[in-house]
């Protein structure tokens, strides 16, 4: 994905382009169409695929009844599992160490394993053909017991310590004591629903052969997995399998690493001779990509009449899938939020018969801290004090578990901030007392409401390549993506400012592993960890520069020493100022 940058800021020479704004490099192409995404990619003879998923929630598929897809005008071939088992090698969860969202491969034997699995992959000349087809294919099941979510027959509960052996459930002192013995006790239930991702653009893949070199044109946050893994899976060497991701178009969470579809696509091009494009359906994005799964949290607070915590319980449970050891904790943030002398947590994962469940918009923590911040309001309320007091006496400068102190943690200069600025004062704390008649059809009732987040500062291991040619213009290459949040605009600057050159002369290249390897965009992490690299590139091309400028001027002065050797700027050209850098 290349972007040459505008330039409409008019900026002082000396002035820093990173902190200003700056008109996004994307922008006119998203809004004029011009953005080319992984399913406009154009390919010559491209055939069209299209998805059949399972209708049943567990069993076998006893077997097929493809008469009538296959007489659908335009259709080439319908792959199931009796043309794809075997050919594809299981890889692990990217959270296990593999590359995968999910280690489940849907066309590997007759099983079905949850509802919307995917059974079979239509190919046609057309996408209105493979879509008429898909709807033409007849599968018979034999069913079997189920069990979807909490408290069902036949659900199977896990310690999380036992499913993923790295993982320790935070705490310290004995919470139940101090518990029983408090002045001030709540215990409440919170639960959370299943939430799926619904990005703009779906979950689209196309793929096309050349000899035994793989091309696939996917949106991914993690090229440098989807590349190893299909690789792994269809038995090819890393550097035979390229990976384009063009700007993407929504994620929250998904389009993380391996997809499920992604090797069926390659297989059907390879055996059809041709590049084949799938665009699954907005519906079918349900089962085929992650999702957060449901959360129940239990949770109980101790305190003294003073508003101290004294005692903290948070037993979390969750569901997830019954083929991957994985689950999305939490509690590490929970237990560190407040000061509290006895803390004691406990998570545990349900298996049920659904997909592998992953980030969401993408902190995990994020229905733990729902659950414990709502029990800190339920308590301020018992205690009658102010939600934002409460917290204040509670703040801590080092994690109550490990006992490290926090690197930063303005959190009551926030709370301070956000209550001037949304009138916190005038709170009234009773449920439906406050009220607006400003507003049409009023009045409306209004709540006022506080709660706590946190989200630790990541880096990740990344690796850039900056070339600085003869007539100025510099050149940004990086496997890394652009997920929407501008962080291709955001190298641009940062590379003019670190050279010194306007920045109309930077063009940035992401999304391809053809280009220098790097991580996942995800974590927030993204922009510590470039403009970490992309500092460190420009320093070290600034150092050869001055370097080669020594040499030039030696020379010079060594052929004509009473004419002092001169250097002129490139129009437009600025004094190189310090590039963020961690």
């Amino acid at each position: 994905m290349d972007h040459p940058i505008a330039d409409p800021a008019k900026t002082g020479a000396e002035e820093s382009l990173l902190g200003r704004p700056q008109v996004r490099v994307d922008g006119p192409a998203k809004v004029t169409g011009r953005a080319r995404f992984s399913s406009d990619v154009p390919l010559k003879g491209c055939a069209h695929a299209a998805l059949v998923t399972s209708t049943i929630v567990r069993g076998r598929i006893r077997g097929f009844d493809l008469s009538a897809a296959m007489a659908t005008p335009g259709c080439l071939r319908v792959f199931t599992h009796r043309d794809l088992a075997g050919r594809i090698a299981p890889v692990k969860h990217l959270m296990a160490g593999g590359y995968a969202n999910s280690a489940h491969l849907p066309l590997g034997s007759d099983e079905v394993a949850y509802a919307g699995q995917i059974v079979a992959l239509v190919v046609a000349e057309t996408q209105e053909a493979a879509t008429a087809a898909a709807a033409r294919v007849r599968v018979a099941y034999a069913e079997a017991p189920f069990a979807a979510t909490f408290d069902e027959a036949g659900a199977e509960t896990v310690r999380l310590a036992d499913l993923k052996p790295e993982h320790a459930d935070p705490g310290r002192g004995d919470a139940d004591a101090a518990l029983a013995r408090a002045e001030v006790r709540i215990a409440a239930r919170y639960e959370t629903p299943t939430q799926h991702h619904n990005p703009m653009e779906l979950f689209t893949t196309a793929c096309f052969w050349e000899g035994r070199r793989l091309t696939v044109h996917e949106p991914s946050r993690y090229v440098g997995a989807l590349q190893h893994g299909l690789a792994a899976q269809l038995g090819l060497a890393p550097k035979d399998v390229r990976v384009v991701s063009g700007p993407i178009g929504g994620h929250f969470g998904s389009k993380l690493a391996l997809s499920q579809h992604t090797a069926l696509v390659a297989l059907a091009a390879r055996d059809l001779g041709r590049p084949v494009s799938l665009v699954p359906t907005r519906r079918q994005g349900f089962t085929i990509a992650n999702h957060r799964p449901e959360t129940r949290h239990d949770i109980r607070l101790g305190a003294d009449r003073g508003g101290r915590l004294t005692a903290l319980v948070h037993e979390a449970t969750m569901t997830t899938s019954r083929f991957d050891a994985f689950a999305m904790e939490g509690t590490d943030v929970t237990a560190s939020l407040y000061a509290c002398p006895d803390i004691r947590t406990d998570e545990r994962a349900v298996r049920v018969d659904r997909n592998t469940p992953g980030p969401m918009r993408a902190p995990p923590e994020v229905p733990y801290l729902f659950a414990l911040e709502s029990a800190v309001d339920e308590m301020a309320w018992t205690l009658g004090l102010d939600p934002i007091e409460l917290r204040r006496r509670n703040d801590t400068p080092t994690d109550p578990v490990s006992g490290k102190p926090f690197s930063s943690r303005p959190l009551m200069a926030c709370f301070d901030a956000g209550a001037a600025a949304f009138g916190w004062a005038r709170r009234d704390p009773r449920p439906g007392a406050m009220r607006d008649d400003r507003l049409p059809d009023g009045p409306w009732r209004v709540g006022l409401g506080c709660a706590t987040s946190v989200r630790p500062v990541k880096m990740a291991a990344a690796t850039m390549r900056v070339a600085l040619a003869a007539d100025g213009r510099v050149a940004v290459e990086t496997a890394h993506h652009e997920i929407g949040n501008g962080i291709t605009t955001l190298l641009a600057m940062a590379a003019a400012d670190g050279l010194g050159v306007p920045i109309a002369a930077v063009t940035v290249r992401l999304g391809d592993t053809a280009l220098p390897p790097a991580g996942i965009s995800g974590g927030s992490s993204t922009t510590t960890s470039l403009l970490n690299t992309l500092a460190l590139a420009c320093e070290q091309l600034r150092a050869r520069l001055a370097a080669a400028c020594r040499t030039i001027s030696a020379r010079s002065s060594a052929r004509a020493p009473s004419t002092p050797p001169s250097c002129r700027p490139m129009p437009g050209c600025r004094r190189p100022g310090r590039t963020a850098r961690r």
